[in-house]
């Protein structure tokens, strides 16, 4: 099971690696709207860890499933931030594919992928 986890959790971080690379610009408004620092350099960082995040996971999902889930802590955090401050801003957790107001179906879905995370750490 846990294998099976760490597969589907690295397609997600593949996906949503690659949508925030080609649209860079998308990604660098998205991080300064949520009030992020230099959002510049972290919209390259961002989905370049979430790459080498899904690398790990296919490498070895007992190493990347920790990984994942500390990636998906961090950003279920933001999100949370986000809602409780009554004025959620858009989030391009998948690049411009899913550009929308944060709600509480994304701390929904990043619940079943901390899950994932969790599944693919315990293999």
């Amino acid at each position: 099971m846990g294998a099976w986890a760490g597969f589907l959790l690295a397609i997600v971080f593949v996906f949503a690696a690659i949508s925030k690379f080609r649209d860079p610009k998308g990604t660098e408004n998205s991080v300064a709207t949520l009030g992020l620092p230099f959002p510049k350099l972290l919209s390259s960082l961002l989905p370049t860890v979430e790459l080498l995040c899904a690398v790990l996971l296919a490498i070895d999902p007992r190493s990347g499933g920790p990984c994942a889930v500390a990636l998906l802590v961090a950003f279920t955090t933001l999100l949370v931030a986000q809602i409780l401050s009554g004025n959620p801003q858009n989030c391009a957790c998948f690049g411009s594919w899913s550009s929308k107001k944060i709600s509480s179906w994304d701390l929904l879905r990043n619940a079943i992928l901390i899950t994932l995370g969790v599944l693919a750490t315990l293999n």
